[in-house]
């Protein structure tokens, strides 16, 4: 009983751990699982979360400590050895990669992703033929015949990721509890040239693609590339998904979506599995309008039947900003949202006042916003405390705000329209840095 109990303990922090990594909350996260490793030494559970932890934070040669211990405890881990191989890519030790992969190719001889990377190690090592090999068991068979054609190293064609580990079922940010080879490889694309390596840790190897920056394109003696090295360095890598939301580069994001998700139309890249997709409906003080949930030139469907959403920014200027709500209150300018989901309630409604159409979020739940990490400015409103704000600037608030917005008038010598919104409460500003000019 007291062993159950124990157990049960490690549990619940390991799961505090999960929630302190899904809120990027690292430093706290890795003190307590140094507290979990005093007690339970060679727990795999803690050394693998250890080690997530340490990678993330950018601390590789302590993360690939924390993994030798793991093998110590587990040598017949086939994630374990691959994540040891794709550190050592990282660290640019190819040959020590490969010996780790060859390991996690042995334990898992049907995982594309470690026979992909192996692929590259052998490439950087210098053994093309090698190279070849591999990258035709990881089902790249373009990749092999340059390797035999030109014997110069080539990577695989997008980032890659490390797995890390999950906690009784429950979701790590970029971390899944592992499964079976079996069950991975029924998950995977068939057709995908470039297999992801593994499912966790965000920060992995980047390997220089032939012709995929701009120093490679400028040394190119030809403008010209073949169509499967155009496509390869474009793929996006569509292996089971990590978590709730997922960067899968090139300025893709991947949404996973559930029953009461919605999504701007000009941000949905493609809808995974064909969901069904239907106009959305204005929603005000609780109930549902006949009005849809639309712009001048962009609307919102409603997404039924779950599956996953790839978004993009419909917005040359600006990228994608992925909010985690825990019980709080966002409004934000209807304009600049491009999702949200779970168990979020929300409005559609207008400043009062003035015309601008803000989205009101309550609960606990995903918002993604249209909006670079730097273009936002917080500014803190305090009790009793009052501002007045251009409304081109304003972009949202959280908290006990109070917005009114005061009209131009004509009469007045000013252009009619919302010209600026008075502040007043306790809670926070949301403002943009850089103004829009008609």
């Amino acid at each position: 009983m007291a062993a159950a109990s124990e157990d049960q303990a490690l549990l619940a922090q390991l799961r505090h751990v999960s929630e302190l990594i899904t809120v990027q909350q690292l430093a706290e996260a890795e003190a307590e699982l140094e507290r979990a490793q005093k007690t339970s030494p060679r727990d795999l559970r803690v050394l693998k979360l250890l080690a997530l932890v340490r990678f993330k934070l950018g601390h590789l040669a302590e993360a690939r400590e924390v993994y030798r211990q793991a093998c110590e405890v587990a040598p017949e881990d086939p994630t374990v050895r691959l994540n040891l191989g794709l550190i050592a890519l990282k660290l640019d030790s190819f040959r020590e990669a490969a010996v780790e992969l060859e390991s996690a190719v042995r334990l898992q001889p049907d995982d594309r992703r470690a026979w992909s990377y192996l692929g590259y190690a052998y490439a950087r090592s210098s053994s093309p033929t090698q190279a070849a090999t591999a990258f035709r068991r990881a089902g790249q068979h373009e990749l092999a015949a340059e390797m035999e054609r030109t014997a110069s190293p080539v990577a695989p064609a997008d980032s890659a990721v490390v797995e890390g580990a999950g906690v009784g079922g429950a979701v790590v940010e970029g971390a899944v509890v592992e499964r079976s080879a079996s069950a991975q490889s029924e998950r995977a694309p068939s057709a995908m040239p470039t297999p992801r390596p593994a499912t966790s840790l965000e920060a992995t190897p980047k390997p220089e693609l032939a012709g995929d920056d701009d120093a490679n394109v400028a040394s190119s003696p030809s403008p010209m590339t073949t169509l499967a090295s155009f496509t390869t360095a474009r793929l996006l890598s569509l292996a089971v998904a990590p978590g709730p939301v997922e960067s899968l580069g090139k300025g893709v994001l991947r949404f996973s979506a559930g029953a009461e998700t919605h999504v701007r139309q000009s941000c949905l890249l493609a809808a995974l599995g064909g969901q069904s997709l239907s106009l959305a409906r204005r929603r005000e003080r609780g109930h549902l309008s006949d009005e849809t949930l639309s712009g001048e030139r962009d609307c919102f469907f409603r997404v039924d039947g779950g599956g996953d959403l790839l978004l993009c920014s419909g917005d040359t200027a600006r990228g994608l900003t992925a909010l985690a709500l825990d019980r709080d209150v966002l409004y934000f300018d209807e304009a600049r949202v491009a999702a949200w989901g779970d168990e979020v309630v929300w409005e559609s409604g207008t400043v009062p006042g003035g015309n601008k159409a803000m989205l009101q979020f309550r609960g606990s739940g995903r918002v993604v916003l249209l909006a670079n990490a730097d273009e936002i400015v917080s500014v803190r409103l305090g009790e009793g405390e009052r501002m007045a704000v251009p409304t081109t600037r304003l972009l949202g608030w959280l908290g006990r705000i109070v917005v009114q917005g005061q009209v131009g008038s004509a009469a007045a010598g000013a252009a009619p329209g919302l010209h600026h919104v008075t502040c007043e409460g306790e809670g926070v500003l949301l403002l943009a840095r850089h103004v829009e000019h008609p």
